[in-house]
């Protein structure tokens, strides 16, 4: 009976194409007005010797193509529209057909899965009463291993704890805002940086949309980047390569940030955490350990399993088997036991299948109990990891008689060990990696620290610094606070407020650094963790940003002042050189001109501020410096020569042009020219030197004048600041230099030692 459908089939499989074909040259042949698409009906009914159940539609899609595509290759005439007629008919035919053919295979193919289930259920039956005692003790067995699983699970547990006091250690003391986001963008994690960051508290956020956190005008294109980022296949994106946008905080107000962002995937759902910054820099954090050790936990505590009972023979043909088979492997109880159309053999992985078979072969021989871990693939095609115990049953007279035994998934359970491991490689990693310094402490002794620490300490490697104090490494001034930190801290205080202080380099350099400190407990006790930052570039530009301000207030006043001042000044000047023509008394005359010479002096500072304040932008063009040098020193002749100055020259000849605006150098070399004068008022010599450099052109004015102290060098270009007596200098020369130059992209430096001279330093760019 095989051999005739097998045969029907094969005929079948051929027919169709060919009648489908044969249909369609005929329907060319005809004219338009014969209806010769109703034979398509004939391969339609043969489609349902087929094996598919949608073949019928299939068939009907493609005969409904090539009878409108017949009609669109026969040449027009008058029967045109009896012919679309025609084919409406027979394509309405055709499908109601087809669906009819559909539903009688469907309902066929029901039929024979009712009584398939019907002989399953009665086979079931008939095994049911005589495997009771086989269950009886597959329960004892079940029981036993969900003792060992709970045992596990405490372990687990334990691992869980530590490494959650690690993570929490790590975030709250982190500098930057750490946020962590689920799929819908709600928070589920706002550390304590965050907090300060927005001035929200954690529990005020937790749940609440990411969004709230952005300015309207930038939360649509926020989601759509998160949208993105979370369909294109990267696991992070770092700092800065999101650029800045803008945060907002609690009050309302706005500030501008960079983030980093990542995701995971932790059982099919996605987490997304950023870290921002506001003004400090970096970041370290990863929020999906909570989780994953939630699901460890879960997934150790209910491990599916089920018992068997078998031969020992190599294949492993079951003659029992309880329903959990089916939620470990795929298989149905049926398709073992009934169908045999598979074999636990079969599912078992080929890498482990002769070594399980051999630790059962040696644990009967020796007629104990055997436990083995081993692989197996599942319906789906899967790869499970199970853990397996059994024993041999024997008969009487001491003949094996079968094998009984209990398997139970530990794939999780082998997924959460991996998953623990691969957290605690990546906190080392990142520690390893992390822009700042990082060092733990136990005992006030230096345990561990990250490349950062080594480098920021000046140590080539760590065991410079290992095994330490803590306190070699901190200035001695903040011995005693570092102290009683250590002490609140080990007395379990989990954090300390961050601070800035000073550290020791090993070369004995001072650093200002923030320290964060936190405190954590691993397996040998409480430790404390330590971040450290360098701070000293931060307080360098804060002090350039306050001289930075101090110089545009300055330019304000200055404006004011000369507008304010200078027409009284003009008017009194006036006034007083009238009265001087026209009075001869002596006395009267000496006061006024201390007048003209008062006012003559303000109007002075009054020009000097309003250069400073209102200098223009370079006009820089290629100039020869050597001649701006030349017509300076020309200017002040006279005056040297009073002064018995000695001039000496050495202008590099020639000299490459550097590209200058003219006026403004010439009034960098009045300044420097006139400092030297009034640094020699018992004669000396002013040295003048002009030399190329690499890319730059160097401008040396030195002299041998009464020098600068060092403790007032470092001040010598500071607004208003000057050594000389009252009335002979505004404080302000010097400041404008400097300006120049920097606006120049050039610089000036300078060396002085006191009874020994001053020198000034300038470089310049080359003009190309």
């Amino acid at each position: 009976m095989k051999d005739v459908d097998c045969f029907v089939m094969r005929v079948v499989h051929w027919t169709i194409p060919l009648l489908t074909i044969g249909i369609f040259v005929v329907d060319l042949l005809t004219p338009v007005g014969i209806a010769v698409s109703i034979l398509y009906v004939v391969p339609l009914l043969l489609t349902v010797f087929r094996s598919k159940e949608q073949e019928s539609l299939y068939f009907c899609g493609l005969a409904t193509s090539l009878l409108w595509l017949g009609l669109f290759l026969k040449p027009p005439g008058s029967l045109l529209l009896y012919g679309v007629l025609n084919r409406t008919l027979g394509t309405l035919v055709l499908w109601i057909l087809a669906l009819g053919l559909t539903r009688f295979r469907r309902l066929q193919h029901e039929s024979v899965q009712a009584e398939r289930a019907l002989m399953s259920e009665r086979v079931e039956r008939a095994h049911a009463e005589g495997l009771m005692m086989e269950a009886q003790q597959a329960r004892y067995y079940a029981d036993r291993e969900a003792v060992r699983a709970v045992v596990g699970r405490k372990e687990a547990e334990e691992q869980l704890r530590v490494s959650q006091l690690r993570l929490q250690g790590i975030i709250e003391s982190a500098m930057d805002a750490i946020i962590t986001v689920d799929e819908d963008q709600k928070v589920v994690l706002f550390n304590r940086a965050a907090e300060q960051m927005f001035g929200y508290s954690t529990r005020e956020v937790i749940g609440q949309p990411l969004d709230r956190f952005l300015p309207a005008r930038y939360r649509e294109g926020h989601r759509h980047h998160m949208r993105g980022f979370g369909q294109s296949g990267a696991t992070s994106r770092k700092m800065g390569k999101l650029g800045m946008v803008m945060g907002l905080r609690l009050n309302g107000e706005e500030f501008p940030i960079e983030a980093s962002i990542s995701h995971i995937a932790v059982e099919h759902k996605k987490y997304y955490t950023v870290i921002l910054r506001d003004i400090t820099d970096r970041k370290r954090t990863e929020d999906a350990h909570q989780e994953s050790q939630r699901q460890l936990s879960t997934l150790i505590g209910n491990l599916p399993g089920f018992v068997y009972r078998c031969p020992n023979d190599r294949d492993w043909t079951f003659d029992y088997l309880s329903e959990g088979v089916s939620d470990l492997t795929g298989y149905t109880v049926r398709e073992y036991l009934v169908e045999r159309s598979t074999s636990y053999s079969d599912n078992t992985h080929p890498g482990d299948r002769e070594r399980v078979r051999q630790e059962i072969q040696e644990a009967v021989a020796q007629r104990r109990p055997y436990e083995t871990t081993y692989r197996i693939f599942t319906k789906l095609g899967e790869v499970k990891s199970v853990w397996e115990r059994g024993e041999g049953i024997y008969a009487t007279d001491g003949t094996l008689s079968y094998l009984e035994g209990f398997v139970t998934d530990i794939t999780e359970r082998k997924r959460a060990e991996h998953l623990l491991r691969q957290s605690e490689e990546r906190y080392r990693r990142l520690i390893a990696i992390s822009p700042y310094a990082i060092v733990v402490i136990r005992s006030d002794r230096i345990l561990f620290a990250n490349d950062q620490a080594i480098k920021l300490f000046g140590a080539v490697k760590a065991d410079e610094i290992l095994s330490r104090s803590v306190m070699d490494l901190f200035h001695p001034d903040y011995h005693p606070a570092i102290r009683e930190s250590i002490h609140e801290l080990v007395e379990g205080r989990p954090q300390v407020p961050m601070l800035e202080e000073k550290l020791v380099t090993l070369s004995g350099r001072s650093v200002d650094a923030e320290v964060s400190a936190a405190r954590f407990v691993d397996e040998e006790g409480p430790a404390i963790l330590v971040m450290l930052r360098d701070i000293s570039e931060r307080k360098r530009l804060q002090e350039q940003l306050r001289k930075t301000e101090r110089i545009a207030e300055l330019g304000t006043v200055a404006s004011g002042m000369a507008h304010e001042i200078g027409t009284p000044m003009n008017v009194i000047l006036g006034r007083a050189e009238y009265l001087m023509d026209r009075v001869t008394e002596e006395p009267i005359k000496k006061g006024l001109q201390t007048i003209i010479t008062q006012v003559e002096r303000i109007t002075r500072v009054m020009n000097q501020l309003l250069s400073f304040a209102r200098r223009k932008a370079p006009e820089r063009v290629a100039l020869d410096l050597k001649q701006v040098v030349e017509d300076s020193l020309e200017m002040f002749h006279e005056r040297l020569a009073r002064n018995q100055i000695q001039v000496e020259l050495r202008l590099a000849d020639p000299c490459p042009m550097v590209l200058a605006d003219a006026d403004q150098m010439s009034q960098v070399m009045i300044n420097l020219v006139m400092n030297a004068v009034h640094a020699m008022p018992e004669g000396g010599t002013l040295r003048v030197a002009l030399a190329p450099e690499p890319q730059m052109v160097r401008l040396t004015v030195a002299d041998t004048g009464h020098g600068v102290p060092r403790e007032v060098i470092k001040k010598i270009f500071d607004p208003f600041f000057t050594t000389k007596e009252f009335g002979k200098g505004t404080g302000l020369g010097l400041t404008v230099v400097k300006g120049i130059i920097e606006e120049h992209q050039g610089s000036i430096a300078v060396e002085s030692q006191e009874g020994m001279g001053t020198t000034f330093t300038i470089l310049l760019p080359k003009s190309e």
